[in-house]
């Protein structure tokens, strides 16, 4: 064959076609928006069999039902003796062969305290969060564990598949393991909130804490928001810089087949009734707009409103002066420790 034309010559048709498929998305998009709202009428009054719906839409292994025996653990290294605090590296096997690694500030003192789960974000780890690099900054964490230890509790810091491979070695490819993860019925979410989950057996079998909460900043506020909805023994918890729109905002490994129809961030966050939550966003937040969080909160609202619920009485939407970052106002976290001691 012999004809020739210019590359570009069909850029247009091009952009056409793509502009179509961008319009059917947004229209079923739109239809399905409908749709999860009329599902989730009953949400408030219902939450556990949304539960159930909602850890069969994150999958293996949150939705089997497994043996859960008290897991094993190791200290890997004890860090140092702060005087009301020993500082640990230790691991928790979650599933056979399985082990969540993180750092556990335990409480020296024989009183029944709370325990706080706090969970860093994409490209950090809990020794950036607790500032244990270079000069000691905590970059965009502020005092998200430094803020807790005031108050007297215990801090488990789970290391989550969320750190920089170009900056601490140990390369992977999180899109590629939740695709993996996602062929076998299974999602990295699902995996790593069983796994926060395991932590929490453990925990409550060896510490007997008084009471478990949650903290996150970013990909850490996905995990706060995600955990609580699915895990019923955290009694108060506080997502910062996630809360949001997710059609604005379809990462790969924030999505799950039907999930449009099923539960999207205000669903997520009503399966934490009665217990508190507090999603909190940045005014200036340069990843997730404040207006898609101030959106998501109105669904929240509504299903308030339409439950006959007051809202404040389970549930704090704040936004704070600030960017992408963890909110420095300590005023949240002593109403959590406030709602722990309770």
């Amino acid at each position: 064959m012999h004809f020739r034309e210019d590359p570009h010559k069909n850029e247009a048709l091009k952009a056409r076609h793509l502009s179509e498929v961008e319009a059917l998305i947004t229209r079923r998009e739109d239809e399905l928006a409908a749709a999860r709202k009329a599902r989730g009428a009953d949400i408030l009054r219902d939450t556990e069999t949304h539960r159930k719906a909602f850890l069969d839409m994150l999958g293996w292994p949150l939705n089997a039902d497994l043996p859960r025996p008290t897991p094993r653990a190791e200290i890997i290294e004890e860090l140092g003796d702060e005087g009301e605090y020993t500082v640990f590296r230790m691991r928790i096997e979650v599933l056979e062969g399985l082990w969540q690694t993180g750092l556990y500030y335990r409480l020296n003192s024989d009183e029944r305290r709370p325990l706080v789960i706090s969970q860093h974000g994409g490209a950090g780890t809990p020794e950036l969060a607790s500032g244990f690099y270079f000069d000691g900054s905590t970059v965009n964490y502020h005092g998200m564990v430094t803020g807790l230890l005031p108050h007297r509790v215990h801090v488990f810091m789970p290391a989550l598949l969320l750190w920089d491979p170009a900056f601490y070695g140990a390369a992977y490819d999180r899109i590629r393991i939740d695709a993996r993860l996602k062929r076998v019925g299974s999602s990295i979410t699902a995996l790593e909130v069983y796994a926060i989950s395991r932590v929490i057996d453990y925990f409550e079998a060896t510490v007997d804490p008084l009471s478990f909460g949650m903290v996150g900043c970013s990909y850490g506020g996905h995990y706060t928001l995600f955990t609580t909805a699915a895990e019923p023994r955290i009694r108060s918890a506080i997502s910062s810089s996630f809360f949001s729109d997710r059609r604005q905002y379809a990462w790969p490994d924030w999505s799950w087949r039907d999930a449009a129809a099923l539960y999207d961030d205000p669903e997520i966050a009503c399966l934490c009734y009665p217990r508190r939550l507090c999603v909190e966003t940045g005014d200036q937040d340069e990843l997730f707009a404040v207006e898609y969080s101030n959106a998501a909160t109105a669904e929240v609202m509504d299903y308030c409103v339409r439950a006959g619920i007051d809202p404040a009485t389970w549930f704090d939407s704040i936004v704070f002066p600030g960017i992408h970052e963890y909110n420095p106002d300590p005023a949240p976290v002593e109403r959590m420790i406030r709602e722990l001691e309770a």
